[in-house]
């Protein structure tokens, strides 16, 4: 690795850059929270990309995928990488309705449209609290891994708790000032810098093993499903298919950037883009694990073979940049994730039961004091993290994946009815957490991920309840007859 010196000076600059960019967008932000909180619902179609790119890839890409790739082979580019890159299909399918909608109805949060399209306080509340529980554990998991980041980047010269505080500092300074507009830009920033380090590191890898005269180990079962520890069976692969499709347009931070379109064009846009940029980040990270096992075939510690590929052929400063770049990728994650979460509870909880007629100036205003709570609880977590926060975010997907039968039903089908998708939301949520936190047979699952069944069952409720029950003929007319169908 590089010198202390030339490492610091990297970290400086980029640091630097993100503060510069957060006063900037302080300038232009406004003090109501449709400019705070939805940059004045004017992003065009890369910036809205690239944010929502950044928001979603966290350190997981750089170091997860490499390990998983190094241990089970390259089920996890097949499983988790092109369904990634085609979720894009679901940012148009849902993402121009939810538009239109946002733009009519004037949502700031996704609880505002689960509330508003079936007139169900109850449905706002569920979504908000859970969004709330299974997001705020995750900003400090990123916090965490950016100290030990920092840390090991530093050789120790920088310690994990002051490291810790620079990170949580600089992401709090942009987003307290600059809300969504300064985390859009310093996410094109962030996106950039985790694209170029990815391919920075494959080609430099890949020259250097070219060099060596190739892999000297036979990694035939690392290129074939369902790879030498068999982990990704057929079943797995569907099921992280279904869990991918139906938890990321249900993320609150992503489910909030389809409200932040400045036109419609922009969803075509991302339809374009997205898959490359995608597969530009997980089709090397799967190479360079598996590429890995020939350089490395007996490591103790999966989650350390792209460090240690770095180490071993790239030039130290080149190495650091890309080290870098997965700090990009878990704090791009992290100030999402903390001014989503500043949202939900200004909009969803503040407003809603504490004060409806809040000015749209005070709304900024607690939106702001909740971004500085958030943030100063998140840290003081990462500095005594306890057993739970990690397992909580290890549900964040599962947990965010609970109301997707509703999600579906209330764009797509008019027959549904308040008390269907009450109905139906509350058993998928309840299956999921009840299975989740042990307190439901794990046999009755029949090996999937628990809330594909849960999943399963909430939609047949629905489906069932809404069938016995008549829909509201004026939230009919609102959304199908007058929004969406004339657009469609």
């Amino acid at each position: 690795m590089a010198s202390v010196a030339i490492t610091v000076g990297i970290i400086a600059l980029y640091l630097g850059v993100l503060a510069l960019i957060g006063i900037w967008s302080y300038r232009k932000t406004g003090r109501d929270p449709v400019s705070y909180f939805l940059a004045d619902r004017g992003l065009g179609g890369l910036v809205l990309t690239f944010t929502t790119l950044a928001t979603l890839l966290s350190a997981f890409t750089f170091f997860g995928v490499p390990a998983d790739s190094y241990r089970h082979g390259l089920g996890i580019f097949l499983g988790v990488g092109v369904t990634d890159a085609f979720i894009s299909v679901l940012f148009f399918a849902f993402g121009y309705r939810l538009w239109l909608a946002a733009r009519k109805f004037q949502f700031v949060t996704p609880s505002e449209f689960f509330g508003h399209r079936f007139d169900s306080p109850f449905l706002a509340l569920l979504y908000a609290l859970s969004a709330l529980l299974f997001t705020a554990p995750y900003i400090s998991i990123q916090i965490i891994a950016g100290g030990h980041a920092i840390a090991a980047l530093t050789g120790g010269a920088i310690p994990y708790l002051p490291a810790a505080v620079v990170m949580a500092m600089i992401i709090l300074g942009y987003v307290l000032f600059g809300g969504l507009r300064a985390v859009a830009w310093t996410d094109i920033l962030q996106g950039l810098l985790m694209i170029a380090g990815m391919l920075l590191a494959f080609v430099l890898i890949a020259v250097g093993l070219a060099a060596r005269g190739g892999a000297e180990v036979d990694l035939q079962a690392w290129l074939s499903l369902p790879g030498p520890t068999e982990r990704w069976s057929w079943q797995a692969l569907v099921g992280f298919k279904l869990l991918i499709f139906m938890a990321v347009p249900l993320f609150p931070q992503v489910f909030q950037r389809f409200y932040m379109a400045k036109s419609a064009q922009v969803f075509k846009t991302i339809m374009v883009v997205w898959p490359l940029l995608i597969l530009a980040i997980f089709f090397p990270a799967t190479l360079i694990g598996v590429w890995g096992r020939a350089v490395f075939p007996e490591l103790a510690q999966p989650d350390q073979i792209m460090p240690l590929m770095l180490e071993a052929f790239l030039p130290g400063p080149l190495a650091v940049i890309v080290i870098v770049a997965a700090l990009a990728a878990l704090k791009s994650t992290a100030d999402s994730q903390l001014l989503t979460t500043s949202s939900l509870f200004t909009r969803d909880l503040y407003v809603r039961y504490l004060n409806k007629n809040a000015s749209p100036a005070q709304q900024g205003l607690v939106g702001r004091i909740a971004v500085v709570v958030i943030a100063v609880a998140s840290f003081a977590i990462a500095v005594n993290p306890p057993g739970l926060i990690v397992e909580i975010g290890a549900w964040s997907f599962q947990g965010s994946a609970m109301l997707f039968p509703v999600l579906v039903a209330g764009l797509y089908w008019k027959r549904c009815t308040r008390a269907g998708a009450v109905a139906g939301g509350a058993v998928s949520s309840a299956l999921t957490i009840g299975w989740l936190a042990g307190l439901l047979p794990t046999a009755w699952t029949f090996g999937w991920l628990p809330v594909i069944p849960a999943v399963v069952a909430g939609s047949a409720v629905l489906i069932v309840v809404s069938l016995l029950t008549r829909p509201s003929e004026a939230k009919v007319k609102a959304y199908y007859q007058e929004l969406w169908e004339p657009k469609l």
